[in-house]
């Protein structure tokens, strides 16, 4: 009846070619409609320069063996040639650490049902330009590649995931069905470009407007410590609206010695009126090598775009620094409908230490709240730690 699935999960010496091909035909002879090759099982990847494993892709290609449903590849070097047949029934392709030789669209050519693709820190890959149509393509990740550009014609992709440097163009033609997408870009700006990482999701990346919801992870880096109040000021008319969005979560690493000088996140303020539909905000924020202190300043009310469907608001690594006040009372003030808001001392950022975000004692944030709650005449909750009250 065919083998289910076959997995090598194990390390190999670089003279070891035979056994892994053997392996391979066995796996081809027995009809397996899974194969899953990890040969760094332990996550000690080669480094892609020095010479990896030849996995013989051509075994799976030939035209009388289109059983393959999954492949899953790791830490080998695959070669890639014009037509590659036999991948007619491939529904799932990942490749993780890879040394791609050849046009990775000459092996899609012929995955005519393929559904989900990943690619993980792949190399040999300077674009990743796909001219043919993937039909059935639903969830697309494309992570740690350094690649300058990304094109693929998905008229049926639902989930799309972008992890990595640099903000490159991502065309995604044809998609409307796109209901959630991931985007993480792990470069630093200087202060005064920092509105480059949300101005290229809402600009840049036309093709994710018709997203439900939205998850931004970026990095901010402060060398010049000037508060520019003009920056949360909506000037220009929106490139693409989100009129699906209605959950956006944003992740921010920002490195500044003073916190209460840093305006970037300011820059969230005016972009938010790209989703009139927007219904729940998230946003985590995290402060490196910051020695700042609760801001004692008169907050300033500036005019925000209306939110008429904003219900929830949710931020953690809270601490009433100055930019994170003055976002706050905006978004306080044009949330008609705001019902719940709920903000966090400490940070929730994965994989953060919690001692990232310290030096501002608990009482003095919920005396905040407290304030700002009689002021604008909504419940601002601060989420307890165990065996903690406000």
């Amino acid at each position: 009846m065919g083998l289910e699935k076959f997995s090598v999960r194990c390390s190999l010496p670089m003279d070891s070619s035979d056994v892994l091909n053997r392996w391979i035909c066995f796996a081809t002879a027995s009809k397996a409609k899974t194969i899953d090759v990890n040969l760094s099982p332990k996550g000690n990847y080669v480094v892609l320069t020095k010479q990896v494993h030849y996995f013989p892709l051509e075994a799976l290609g030939a035209q009388d063996r289109p059983f393959i449903q999954c492949l899953f590849l790791t830490n080998v070097s695959i070669k890639l040639h014009l037509d590659m047949p036999g991948f007619t029934k491939l529904r799932s392709l990942h490749l993780h650490n890879i040394e791609i030789i050849g046009d990775l669209s000459s092996l899609l050519l012929n995955c005519s049902i393929l559904e989900n693709l990943e690619l993980i820190a792949c190399s040999g890959v300077a674009d990743l330009n796909i001219p043919q149509q993937l039909d059935k393509l639903r969830h697309l990740l494309i992570s740690n590649m350094r690649i300058q550009m990304v094109e693929f014609h998905v008229p049926y992709l639902s989930h799309f995931e972008y992890k990595g440097g640099t903000a490159i163009p991502i065309v995604l033609h044809g998609c409307s069905r796109l209901q959630k997408a991931a985007l993480s870009f792990h470069q630093t700006w200087l202060e005064e470009d920092n509105n480059k990482v949300l101005g290229h999701v809402f600009h840049g990346i036309p093709t994710v407007s018709a997203v439900e919801m939205l998850h931004v992870h970026a990095n901010m880096r402060s060398n010049h410590l000037v508060w520019s109040p003009q920056v949360h000021t909506l000037t220009t008319r929106p490139a693409c609206m989100f009129l699906n969005l209605r959950h956006l979560t944003y992740e921010i690493l920002v490195s500044t010695k003073n916190p209460n000088s840093h305006s970037g996140i300011l820059q969230l303020s005016q972009y938010l009126a790209f989703a009139p539909q927007l219904e729940a905000l998230e946003l985590h924020m995290l402060y490196y090598l910051s020695v700042g202190r609760c801001w004692r300043g008169v907050g300033v009310s500036y005019c925000m775009h209306r939110h008429d469907h904003l219900k929830t608001v949710y931020m953690s690594g809270f601490r009433c620094y100055r930019a994170q006040v003055e976002l706050l009372y905006g978004i306080l003030g044009a949330g008609s409908v705001l019902e719940h808001v709920t903000i966090e001392p400490m940070v929730r950022v994965p994989c953060s230490p919690e001692s990232m975000n310290f030096g501002i004692p608990r009482d003095e944030i919920c005396e905040w709240a407290h304030r700002t709650s009689q002021r604008f005449g909504k419940a601002i909750i601060v989420a307890e730690r165990p065996q903690q009250q406000c």
